[in-house]
């Protein structure tokens, strides 16, 4: 089993993840995992030895059963937040612009996946840029990169 590039110590945490947004016409696929205040855009963890574009494509594929394919690449983010217990928290995110390989519907659906040996409850929800808007998708900053139809290529640095 590949080993996430995590670390969850004692005073901080650090991850470094992939999202993957999926354009279907007019709306994106956003999702949220295990009931959380939020949502986000689907991906997960890169693991050890593996690139951003290899595990965005596995990872959105893991959480959606959608095969899709790499349009453009978007954004490179860093958060930085509190933990629940108030330290410190690190991400940094690659994001990448997805296709589907095949016509696909724009019905919201569940999906439960076990992601090693965690099982993690994903509702997915297709969303046109009006009502991004008023949800709350995090990280907030790549809104910015759809409104701006992805012209925007940049390092985003983002506290929380």
């Amino acid at each position: 089993m590949a080993r996430d590039v995590k670390f969850w110590k004692e005073d901080g945490s650090f991850k470094l993840r992939v999202c993957g947004i999926l354009k279907v016409g007019d709306k994106y696929l956003i999702s949220n995992c295990n009931h959380s205040p939020f949502w986000s855009y689907p991906g997960g963890h890169i693991e050890l030895g593996e690139d951003s574009e290899h595990a965005v494509m596995r990872e959105f594929f893991e959480e959606t059963k959608i095969e899709a394919e790499i349009q453009k690449f978007i954004a490179v983010e860093q958060l930085f937040f509190k933990r629940e217990d108030d330290k410190p928290f690190h991400e940094i995110g690659f994001y990448y612009l997805l296709s589907s390989k095949s016509d696909i519907d724009t019905t919201n659906f569940q999906l439960e996946e076990i992601d090693k040996g965690e099982k993690k409850f994903h509702e997915f929800k297709w969303v046109t840029l009006e009502e991004l808007e008023k949800i709350d998708v995090r990280p907030v900053k790549i809104k910015k990169c759809l409104q701006e139809n992805l012209q925007w290529q940049n390092i985003i640095h983002h506290q929380y």
